[in-house]
């Protein structure tokens, strides 16, 4: 009877090693997603109006992701088919004291979007609340939040406009409005930057119409288990609709939700990689 429990403590023990080693390798395992975002009655066959490359969920302490290979890509893909924005949609560190950290990480993107003049924009995330607004006006990005950013399309000339809102953080949320665009300026297609998607289940009344979001947060689960018992740690909504990532229409709204790059509490993934996204965007 020992020996047997022996043997059936020694298989757990061995599948708990390897599970663990599974996910710290998993964590380094980066995917690049390529979604196309149709908005409104738009073409699945039509040229793209815009390609954005987006990232989200630094979280710059637990990240096994070098910049380096955000950079290639970003080099990779604008050599290819061009991009006309890199966009990064929030939570550079995990806590404030490690911001230095966060500033070269995102430093490195940055010097590669202006060799190659490409847009960087950014929004912050709930990890970002703790931070000295003057440690993120150092941050060499436009800080999308409360602001627009007008985008031609390459398709038609068309302006495509994007906008963005700050993160409050968990504790006391308050659910931003979107800014509303100048009058006069005519554009096809609002798209707002969000780093919480549940943002979708609390639009504020707006007199806009927002077409599409980005967003990220939910990190795919980060470490996936069965009946989703990850997602009862967290205070998300849209994870209990079946909503954790990739393209989905939520209240008229087409909603793209990136995994992220970073992990939070551990550098470990487990069924859900780290990913950077290529968006495609059809008007």
């Amino acid at each position: 009877m020992r020996i047997i429990i022996v043997i059936i403590l020694s298989s757990i023990a061995l599948i708990g090693a390897i599970l663990m080693i599974w996910g710290l390798i998993e964590a380094a395992l980066l995917k690049v997603t390529r979604d196309r975002l149709i908005i409104s009655k738009g073409s699945e066959d039509a040229a793209a109006d815009l390609r954005i490359l987006f990232f989200s969920d630094l979280h710059r302490e637990f990240c096994m992701i070098p910049a380096r290979r955000v950079c290639a890509l970003i080099r990779a893909e604008k050599a290819s088919q061009g991009l006309d924005a890199v966009i990064f949609g929030g939570d550079l560190v995990i806590g404030s004291k490690s911001i230095t950290g966060g500033l070269k990480y995102i430093t490195a993107i940055s010097d590669q979007c202006k060799a190659l003049g490409i847009p960087f924009m950014a929004v912050t995330g709930n990890h970002d609340t703790g931070a000295d607004p003057e440690e993120l006006g150092m941050f060499p990005f436009d800080n999308m939040n409360g602001c627009i950013k007008y985008l031609k399309s390459r398709r038609d000339g068309r302006y495509v406009a994007f906008a963005g809102v700050p993160d409050t953080g968990r504790r006391r949320r308050l659910w931003s409005v979107p800014p509303v665009p100048s009058a006069g300026i005519e554009y096809k297609s609002y798209i707002l930057l969000s780093h919480n998607p549940d943002l979708v289940l609390h639009m504020p009344p707006v007199p806009i119409k927002v077409d599409a979001m980005i967003s990220g947060h939910i990190h795919g689960g980060q470490i996936r288990t069965p009946f989703g018992l990850e997602f009862k740690l967290r205070h998300d909504e849209l994870p209990y609709q079946g909503v954790i990532s990739g393209i989905h229409e939520v209240n008229g709204i087409k909603l793209f939700i990136s995994k992220g790059i970073g992990c939070v509490f551990v550098p470990f993934r487990f069924f859900a990689r780290p990913e950077v996204n290529i968006i495609e965007i059809v008007s």
